[in-house]
């Protein structure tokens, strides 16, 4: 069954995403917080899509489970499964659960001090009334250290341990092939704690998340439906003058203007003040900030999240395989928009599923891309891990303002080196 279909944006809005932002000013751009009515056409349809600050619980809780992970890499290059955990914050306690691999990573202790600095490093230090204190949060590690072995496929390569299903997407709506609303609210989140981090705010605080929604609208590019932004704060500020500071520190250097109308809402702090926030009221769990990680709501979220996985875990390494599959698929000129679902068996390397959606924009059949896929690409775990090269410690950078649509090269599933052979195969 195919999906809504959902317009992709014109080389107009590509041109808008890359161009200069024009000089505005906060008080002429928006409308205090206000709702400008409007008739939206039947046609018409609004996604939203959200992003975490790294001092957001969930998202604190993924920073911490993949510089762990990062930390077992560093052991060395070889193949083979070297742990998985999950972590649990809140205002006074750290849980790290799990599984080290014997022989690789740090050691308890070292562990301990690295969740410290990270904590340092987040902005939680100096300012205890507001945010837990790095050096006072207890910090428990009862992970397992184990020796571990691979399910066996019939073949002898080895296979996922437990069945699992991924997914990838992209679309040509934008120059990094990533949905318009996602692509806005990572950029946002990055700014927001490039702002407090560098000083130019320095009354925010650690906690926050942001919202963008895009109306799509038939036969135009479309155009932002509304911003929402949750950011802490110490009292000290004015709620107009942090309204203000925001919008011109934050919204105006990212949203595009021509993407911006009349009709655009803006809500910042919508409750107010974002003072009592975050780890100080809240707890986090690795992983399940899962869908502002991946697509949002354009594509399914896999049934497990990213950050703590292992890396030769299907979970996560298919995860980034399908991404750049699908990504390859766009940028063969084979569809506009791409969303590849990857189904594996237990001990069985190759996967069992290899379905292609693209929502009506296929240049070629799907069966003929999914063919070419099969013939092009490695989607064993053994395979994957060795063509993104993925025993590298590069996690922590992803764990935060979503792991696509990135142009770091360290970040090997966003490159696009196999375009020509996939224009072949199909």
């Amino acid at each position: 069954m195919k999906r809504r279909e959902f317009l992709s944006i014109t080389g107009r809005t590509a041109a808008a995403l890359t161009a200069v932002p024009v000089a505005v000013t906060a008080t002429n751009a928006f409308r205090h917080g206000g709702l400008v009515p409007r008739h939206a056409n039947r046609a018409d349809c609004v996604i939203s899509a959200e992003s975490l600050l790294p001092g957001h619980p969930d998202k604190l809780a993924d920073l911490i489970a993949d510089t762990l992970i990062d930390a077992v890499q560093d052991a060395g290059p070889c193949w083979g499964p070297r742990g998985a955990v999950d972590v649990f914050a809140c205002r006074d306690l750290i849980v790290v659960a799990g599984r080290i691999v014997s022989g690789f990573g740090p050691v308890p202790e070292e562990c301990a001090d690295m969740i410290r600095q990270l904590l340092a490093d987040t902005g939680f230090q100096g300012c205890e009334q507001y945010v837990p204190d790095a050096a006072r949060i207890e910090i428990r590690l009862p992970y397992i250290e184990a020796l571990d072995d691979m399910a066996r496929g019939i073949n002898g390569e080895p296979g996922p341990d437990v069945p699992a299903g991924v997914y990838g997407y992209a679309t040509d709506e934008t120059p990094a092939l990533m949905p318009l609303p996602t692509l806005l609210a990572h950029r946002l989140a990055a700014r927001a704690e490039a702002v407090r981090q560098g000083g130019v705010l320095p009354w925010l605080l650690p906690h926050g998340r942001t919202k963008v929604g895009v109306r799509y609208l038939a036969g135009e590019a479309p155009v932002i439906d509304s911003v929402e932004l949750q950011l802490q704060h110490l009292p000290r500020i004015d709620y107009k003058q942090l309204w203000e500071a925001v919008v011109h520190d934050v919204l105006l250097p990212v949203l595009p203007e021509a993407m911006i109308t009349d009709a655009m809402r803006v809500r910042i702090n919508p409750h107010g003040y974002c003072i009592f926030e975050g780890l100080l009221t809240q707890a986090g769990v690795s992983g399940r900030a899962v869908a502002a990680d991946t697509y949002g709501a354009h594509c399914p979220a896999p049934a497990n999240g990213l950050s703590g996985q292992g890396t030769v875990n299907v979970e996560r390494s298919g995860t980034l395989m399908a991404r750049y599959v699908a990504k390859h698929v766009v940028a063969a000129g084979l569809a506009r928009r791409c969303t590849l679902h990857l189904a594996y068996s237990a001990a069985t390397p190759e996967p069992d599923v290899i379905l292609v959606d693209t929502h009506g924009t296929g240049a070629v059949p799907e069966e003929r891309i999914e063919q070419g896929i099969r013939e092009v690409f490695p989607l064993t775990p053994l395979g994957i891990f060795k063509h993104l090269d993925l025993g590298r410690p590069i996690y922590r950078q992803g764990a935060v303002f979503g792991y696509f649509g990135r142009e770091e090269p360290a970040l090997t599933w966003e490159q696009l080196d196999l375009v020509d052979a996939l224009q072949r195969a199909v």
